[in-house]
């Protein structure tokens, strides 16, 4: 079996905005959605939004130069992720179909097996 990263993009205005009930019977969608994939989800998790990321990336000079805020402002972030094991691509992307996202897609990302040493 070959793991693939569903990445998740959600609109985070839209998703920041949900009443309390509506965000609590979304998780329980996350939940659901786990509990039927429960043979293929390996982890998963809920990111903190943007405005608590940091960053850092490489200077010219070869520094490291330290920023708040994700990389790139958009419109959709990544808000999540699921790991999970699948036969191929078209199982994987069955996985993230079912993915509750009401504001923004998934992203199937193939995870690059680590070479034998």
């Amino acid at each position: 079996m070959a793991e693939y990263l569903l990445l998740i993009y959600e609109d985070e205005a839209r998703t920041s905005a949900l009443e309390p009930a509506a965000d609590a019977a979304l998780v329980d969608e996350f939940q659901r959605f786990m509990a039927r994939n429960a043979t293929r989800v390996r982890e998963g998790r809920r990111l903190a939004p943007t405005s608590a990321a940091v960053s850092a990336r490489r200077d010219p000079d070869g520094g490291v130069r330290i920023s708040d805020g994700a990389f790139v402002e958009s419109k959709e972030v990544v808000a999540g992720y699921f790991l999970v094991e699948a036969a191929d691509m078209d199982e994987a992307l069955a996985v993230a179909g079912q993915v509750p996202v009401p504001h923004g897609g998934v992203e199937v990302r193939p995870i690059r097996p680590v070479p034998d040493a």
